[in-house]
C-alpha cells in the first residue's frame, strides 16, 4: 500500500495487509451478478481489464475490487451506493480524485485493492471534530469552544464519511495528490542539484 493514511498496516507486511484485505471481504459486498454488471466483467485484472472499464463507463464507475474467481469475481464495497441502490453521483469525481495518485491510477491498480485500502484506512482528518472545525466560519470556535472539544475525534475511514460527506473525501483525496506530487517534485529538485 502506498497512500498515506493516519493508520494504516505496514506495506511490507504482507500477512498484515492480506489479513485487512480478508476482513473487508468478510463484510460478504455484492459481486456482479448482485448489482447487475454485464457479462464478461469477472474476468481476472491480470488478463485484461477491458471489461472492468466497461462497466465502469457504462455504469457510473462502479467501483469493484478483484477477490478472484472463487468469490465471484469483482466485490463493490456498499459506500459507493445510494439508499435506493444507485451509484453515487459523486464516485466519478472521487475515483478521478484518486487516479491522480501514481499508485491509486487504475492502470496501476487493476484490482482495484490498493483504492480500496485508501478507502478503508482511519483518518484522523475525517473526525467529526475535524471536520467541523475546518468548516467553522471565523471565529465559531473561540465563541463556542465547547461545543468543538465535545465532538467525537476518532478517526474515520473515507468509505465512512463518503455517503454523508462526498466533498470532505474528494478533497482529502484531492489533497494527498497535492501531498504526493509536492514530494515527487521536491526529490526531483533535489536529485537535479545532486543531493540524495
Amino acid at each position: 500500500m502506498h497512500a498515506s493514511t493516519d493508520v494504516a498496516p505496514n506495506a511490507d507486511d504482507v500477512t498484515a495487509t492480506w489479513s485487512f484485505r480478508e476482513t473487508l471481504l468478510a463484510q460478504n459486498w455484492p459481486d456482479s451478478e448482485a448489482i447487475g454488471i454485464i457479462p464478461g466483467s469477472n474476468k481476472d485484472p491480470g488478463e485484461e481489464s477491458k471489461a472492468s472499464r466497461d462497466w465502469e463507463s457504462e455504469n457510473n464507475r462502479i467501483f469493484g475490487v478483484w477477490a478472484g474467481h472463487d468469490r465471484g469475481g469483482y466485490r463493490f464495497p456498499p459506500f459507493q451506493f445510494l439508499k435506493g441502490g444507485l451509484v453515487n453521483p459523486k464516485l466519478a469525481e472521487l475515483m478521478d480524485a484518486l487516479a491522480r495518485r501514481l499508485y491509486l491510477h487504475p492502470d496501476h491498480d487493476k484490482s482495484g485493492w490498493e483504492r480500496c485500502f485508501w478507502l478503508y484506512q482511519p483518518r484522523g482528518r475525517l473526525s467529526v471534530q475535524a471536520l467541523a472545525l475546518h468548516t467553522a466560519k471565523f471565529g465559531q470556535v473561540q465563541e463556542d469552544p465547547g461545543r468543538f472539544a465535545a465532538l467525537p475525534n476518532d478517526a474515520r475511514t473515507p468509505a465512512e464519511v463518503f455517503p454523508d460527506d462526498y466533498q470532505a473525501v474528494i478533497d482529502l483525496a484531492n489533497e494527498d495528490a497535492d501531498q504526493q506530487a509536492s514530494e515527487v517534485s521536491m526529490m526531483g529538485e533535489a536529485q537535479s542539484r545532486g543531493e540524495s
